[in-house]
């Protein structure tokens, strides 16, 4: 990209000007990461502004800087209203100048496994790009098209949201060739105030569509209802092209047969139950763009789940983790903790609040309990402000450090061990306790 593609997209002014011409290597948010040839967009945010970084930017390299505000170093920038909005504008910019394919997800649970599926299966046989971690936001998905190249076949973004328009926005940004809602729940009901609404702001991922191509879970009540659009449905119970039968699943793998177009398949996947419905979303997608169905099922054996979601590892003490901190919802819990009740071994429950529940927090952590009396033979250990609305026979903690204070005088070992709680609360130093202590 040069200097007169980023002024173009962004319409800003140009000062202490360099030749249009001069090829940039990369743009970055970060003054720390910036090297020699980068722009450094400065972003004001609400604990930080990126204007104070500016001299960093300039040490480490940049070669310019985009800002909202005039910049005194003696260094060409691009101002604008918002370097936010310019973010996005540039993204849309190199999206309008590659072409690719764009595939848009969102949903309220299992965004991140069906991105990551789809990823999977498309790359059999193109060149495709996807989000790097949680980049699913207004900077984030910008950051992930700056790496847009013009050999790639496939752009499939994740795109998340808790408050409504915010979807709208990436939505036109992106402009998808196809979109994928995974199911409506409970995530961010705080904000949202009912599922209703949910359902509402997930379906602004139609507004940046010519044609609007949406590829639903079938099974969610909410969704099946949806008009107005192409529809294409998939699931274990719901009526599609996809047949699917003999379902089995535990902890570690689930399988089943699937029949399409007349002929039957076997499927199986590091996955448990309740992801089934991403399976069936990306084996969906990756049909209608021309995947063979036996290039799918050897596909899915080999897929492997990302960090801290449904990750399972062992310990010296001979522990099963499940490593499942990336994030909760009523949702996403209550489908680990009914794998539980087939377990017989001794269990170690490690729970965490589910945020961003507002008014509704109270009712749902509470409607917890019911799937938790079904577990035998288990210890649970519940932590945060909000988990105390859970009344059980349970150990309640403030933090993860005092659970790891209490767990240090303890000698566990032989036991199943899930961890599961939302982000902020990083319980993932608790599982880092049980692999670096054993």
């Amino acid at each position: 990209m040069k200097i007169k593609d980023i002024l173009e997209a962004t319409g800003g002014t140009f000062n202490n000007a360099i030749g249009l011409d001069t090829e940039i290597k990369d743009i970055k948010i970060d003054s720390r990461k910036i090297s020699n040839g980068d722009v450094f967009v400065a972003i004001a945010g609400s604990n930080f502004d990126g204007h104070d970084f500016a001299d960093e930017a300039i040490n480490n390299g940049a070669l310019m800087i985009i800002s909202s505000r005039d910049i005194i170093q003696n260094i060409p920038y691009i101002k604008t209203d918002d370097t936010i909005k310019a973010l996005g504008d540039i993204a849309s910019y190199l999206i309008n100048k590659y072409k690719p394919k764009v595939i848009g997800i969102t949903g309220s649970t299992g965004k991140t496994t069906t991105r990551n599926l789809i990823y999977h299966l498309l790359r059999e046989k193109y060149n495709c790009l996807t989000n790097e971690k949680n980049y699913n936001n207004n900077v984030g998905v910008p950051l992930t098209i700056f790496n847009l190249k013009k050999n790639t076949d496939f752009l499939i973004l994740e795109l998340g949201m808790n408050h409504p328009l915010e979807i709208s926005y990436l939505s036109k940004m992106i402009k998808p060739d196809v979109s994928i809602i995974t199911n409506i729940g409970s995530s961010h009901i705080g904000f949202l105030k009912g599922k209703e609404n949910i359902l509402k702001a997930k379906l602004e991922i139609l507004d940046g569509m010519d044609e609007k191509i949406l590829f639903i879970n079938g099974d969610d009540p909410l969704l099946k209802n949806i008009n107005g659009v192409k529809k294409i449905s998939s699931g274990i119970t719901c009526d599609n092209d996809l047949i699917i039968y003999n379902v089995k699943s535990d902890l570690y793998t689930s399988s089943f047969n699937l029949k399409y177009n007349n002929l039957e398949y076997f499927i199986e996947v590091k996955l448990p139950y309740h992801l089934i419905s991403d399976v069936l979303l990306a084996i969906n997608v990756a049909l209608y763009y021309k995947i063979d169905m036996d290039i799918i099922a050897k596909s899915l054996k080999s897929y492997k789940s990302i960090d801290k979601r449904m990750d399972i590892l062992k310990d010296k003490n001979n522990n099963t983790i499940i490593n499942d901190c990336y994030n909760s919802s009523f949702e996403s819990l209550t489908g680990v903790l009914n794998l539980l009740q087939r377990e017989t071994q001794k269990k170690l429950l490690i729970l965490g609040d589910i945020k961003e529940l507002g008014s509704y927090s109270k009712k749902i952590h509470a409607s917890i309990k019911p799937y938790l009396d079904k577990i035998d033979n288990k210890n649970v250990f519940l932590v945060g402000e909000e988990m105390k609305f859970l009344k059980t026979n349970a150990k309640y903690f403030n933090n993860y450090s005092e659970v790891i204070s209490y767990l240090k005088t303890k000698n566990i070992k032989d036991t199943l061990i899930l961890i599961k709680g939302s982000r902020s609360l990083r319980l993932e130093n608790i599982c880092d306790y049980f692999i670096k202590s054993s």
